[in-house]
């Protein structure tokens, strides 16, 4: 899962020299299509016109730099009319406010996450002060709740707000693993194959995470407050971060071994 932010200011390659060409400066979103279509490279203005990349011709990225087919995949925004028009569009994603259509407000969007395969957008992060607490929060808020965009404002069913209100509950509760967890742990393929691993990955189905899932690269597995779902499952196992995710709902893998 690609974060928005992760993304900006990172170095452009071309794939075909290796050339460094730029650098982001933001991320291009679709309102509509619910995914990310391309990324800033130059902001328009007095001294030349936007620059942008499609999605479509990047090639791979990771934490240091993104990679695009060649120095041609850097373009002029007017050429791609889309692109164009959401840069045009004063509305932007990222500041915007999020509330509910009965009226709470949730807090700010201050950052989208995204899938690496396809761009679709997946969530939303979102802080502010939550009715009447005394501090802020951050919550993750599923792009399947599809907000409804009104000038400066997003709209989301009123349930959205016990999601938001589980997610400060849960952080409250928050211990971190102790000195016994073995974090740094090699795995064996064995581990994934075991049945009570696998019973227990099914038990968290559902429940939402405490803290963040990152690789070993960096990318985002899952993030706090998001459901587990399937596909965050098997990204975790893909990643060798299974027992992570786990520990990330408060599932003690050695716990669960002693008392099985």
């Amino acid at each position: 899962m690609l974060k928005g932010s992760d993304l900006i200011g990172l170095p452009v390659i071309a794939s075909d020299s290796g050339q460094t060409l730029s650098k982001t400066q933001d991320i291009i979103i679709s309102y509509e299509h619910d995914r990310l279509m391309g990324l800033l490279i130059r902001r328009g203005g007095w001294m030349g016109r936007a620059q942008v990349v499609a999605w479509s011709e990047i090639i791979s990225a990771d934490l240091e730099e993104i990679t695009v087919r060649s120095h041609d995949s850097i373009v002029d925004a007017n050429d791609l009319p889309e692109l164009q028009r959401i840069l045009e569009d004063e509305r932007r994603l990222r500041g915007m406010r999020m509330c509910t259509t009965d009226g709470v407000d949730l807090g700010v969007i201050t950052d989208l996450f995204f899938s690496r395969k396809t761009g679709a957008t997946e969530g939303y992060e979102v802080c502010g002060r939550f009715l009447d607490e005394a501090t802020s929060h951050c919550a993750f808020v599923s792009a399947s709740f599809h907000p409804r965009i009104e000038k400066q404002t997003a709209w989301v069913p009123p349930a959205v707000a016990d999601t938001v209100k589980k997610q400060i509950e849960n952080v409250r509760q928050i211990q971190l693993p102790g000195g016994n967890s073995r974090s740094g742990e090699r795995r064996t393929a064995q581990d994934l194959r075991d049945s009570a691993l696998v019973s227990m990955a099914e038990m968290a189905r559902g429940q939402q995470l405490l803290w963040d899932i990152r690789s070993p690269e960096g990318w985002l597995i899952a993030v706090r407050g998001q459901p587990i779902t399937e596909t965050v499952i098997q990204r975790a196992i893909a990643h060798d971060r299974l027992r992570e995710l786990l520990r990330a709902i408060d599932i003690s893998w050695s716990d669960r071994q002693d008392t099985s």
